[in-house]
């Protein structure tokens, strides 16, 4: 196997660990007697310590070898990291649940718990949850279903397998942000209109087998019911505390999931052809970062190019492609910056414009 992706291999570790991150907080606020401060310790590792690190570590445009890639993709040491991703989610739900139940520090520190449990599950749980759906094993469908289920946003397997992937870079896809678009419009937008368009869709598609919307074959009726069943664990477990901790935890993975969706493909667009139909999609209507650290993590969710171009591609033998538009950081500042809309626009629309004169360029050479 090639040196540099025996070198990959055990870095995908790094996204085993973020689940873990909490727990250092808990840890370094008791020894040092600031719970407070630490309670935002995940925040300041996702969103401070991280894009620092990303950036000093530089990019990775290594591709596999061509020879290599059918047996990097049916490796099974890959599969398996992310199984571990379940197990590894429930513990970190009733760590911080406990956290923020038994913390006794402020609102502030409260806040910080709940927030940087969202982070955890929108980057750990949502990401992986994303690999999984994706591929044609019923198991690792059902994975993927029930992370997205523990965070309440189970509609977006069918909304992301049947309209995202289908309708991407075009007017009728929800989670594809328009140029000069704020973050928090978008966020607005897509989370009140994606949720029901996954049910509308998973329920178009039984009626097209001539299955009823309420059969036990819809899988939106399990997935809400697992969601339901984790909320009334929640009570249980924890009372009132606990259900708003994981309705909030929720929430915040929600709208993290939907920031990604807005850097992944904002202000990127396909061509509308003569016959009234889009350009079929290419690695050219996604952007693409190579930046290797955050891509560990993050199980190579930023080769989105490769990924839209070849959604069943397993992360692990995903490609760069020198033609995709390419941001300029890693998703770790990419969503400071994407909070930031002047700072965002100031240099989001100097790369398409300079990818625009590219493919114009380009496709004139092709003419």
């Amino acid at each position: 196997m090639n040196a540099t992706f025996n070198n990959k291999r055990w870095g995908y570790l790094l996204s085993l660990s973020f689940p873990l991150v909490p727990a250092i907080g808990w840890t370094l606020g008791n020894a040092t007697g600031m719970p407070a401060l630490f309670a935002w310790y995940t925040v300041a590792v996702a969103f401070v310590l991280l894009p620092l690190v990303d950036a000093l570590v530089g990019t990775d445009q290594h591709n596999p070898p061509e020879q290599e890639a059918n047996a990097l993709s049916s490796d099974a040491f890959y599969r398996r990291l992310t199984y571990f991703v379940v197990p590894l989610h429930v513990g970190h739900l009733m760590f911080s649940g406990w956290y923020f139940i038994t913390l006794d520090a402020g609102w502030i520190a409260a806040l910080g718990v709940l927030v940087s449990a969202g982070v955890v599950s929108g980057t750990t749980a949502i990401t992986t949850a994303h690999e999984l759906i994706h591929k044609p094993s019923k198991h690792e469908q059902w994975m993927g279903g029930a992370l997205l289920a523990s965070v309440l946003y189970a509609s977006f397997k069918p909304e992301h397998l049947y309209g995202h992937h289908r309708h991407v870079a075009t007017p009728r896809d929800g989670s594809t942000a328009r140029r000069g678009e704020s973050v928090y419009r978008f966020v607005a937008r897509s989370m009140l209109r994606n949720p029901s368009r996954g049910y509308r869709l998973a329920a178009a598609a039984l009626t097209r087998r001539g299955i009823s919307v309420w059969s036990v074959r819809n899988e939106m009726v399990w997935w809400s019911a697992l969601s339901l069943a984790l909320i009334a664990l929640a009570a249980v477990l924890g009372g009132v505390s606990g259900v708003l901790f994981f309705l909030i935890q929720a929430w915040f993975a929600i709208v993290l999931l939907e920031i990604i969706n807005y850097v992944e493909h904002y202000g990127l667009q396909r061509a509308l052809l003569a016959n009234g139909r889009y350009e079929r999609v290419t690695p050219r209507h996604s952007w693409n970062a190579n930046h290797l650290l955050t891509n560990l993590f993050l199980f190579q969710l930023q080769r989105h190019s490769d990924h839209h171009a070849n959604g069943a591609r397993r992360y692990q033998a995903l490609r760069h492609f020198d033609d995709s538009p390419q941001l300029p950081f890693g998703y770790a500042t990419a969503v400071v910056a994407a909070l930031l809309p002047p700072v965002w626009f100031f240099v989001m629309h100097r790369r398409l414009e300079q990818f625009d004169a590219e493919r114009s360029d380009a496709d004139l050479r092709h003419a």
